[in-house]
């Protein structure tokens, strides 16, 4: 399930690297929940918008091949670094990301947020007993 939720992830971060109208057409849909972009602007502010999610995209794409080859070997191993290892960066980001969206206001994005965070909670608590010795 972890290696799953982390190809979701994958896939759509490939999309604001492969696809940069579409990301941004996304983006603008769940941020603000309009099917068109947000301002009228230049082609070179177009072009860093673009940019910057391409940026975030070849991170998080990063972070999922990551979280997958741990999920791979040592997790399905049932080695107990393996947890933490998933679950505190997602922790950690999760935090962070929804403290900064909140201190914005844009409510799009703390729902995709959730909703990630919730790909990867179900199947990280499942497995946690089987982590920690049966706790």
């Amino acid at each position: 399930m972890i290696q799953a939720a982390a190809a979701v992830i994958l896939a759509l971060s490939c999309v604001l690297l492969l696809a940069p109208e579409t990301g941004a057409f996304f983006f603008n849909l769940v941020y603000y929940q309009q099917r068109v972009e947000t301002v009228a602007a230049p082609e070179t502010t177009r072009g860093y918008i673009y940019f910057a999610n391409g940026i975030i995209g070849a991170v998080m794409t990063g972070w999922m091949t990551g979280i997958i080859l741990v999920a791979r070997g040592p997790f399905e191993a049932g080695q107990k670094w393996a947890w933490d290892a998933i679950a505190v960066p997602l922790g950690v980001w999760f935090v962070i990301d929804c403290a900064f969206t909140i201190a914005h206001g844009v409510w799009g994005n703390l729902v995709l947020n959730i909703g990630t965070a919730l790909l990867f909670a179900i199947p990280l608590t499942a497995a946690r007993k089987r982590f920690r010795g049966g706790e």
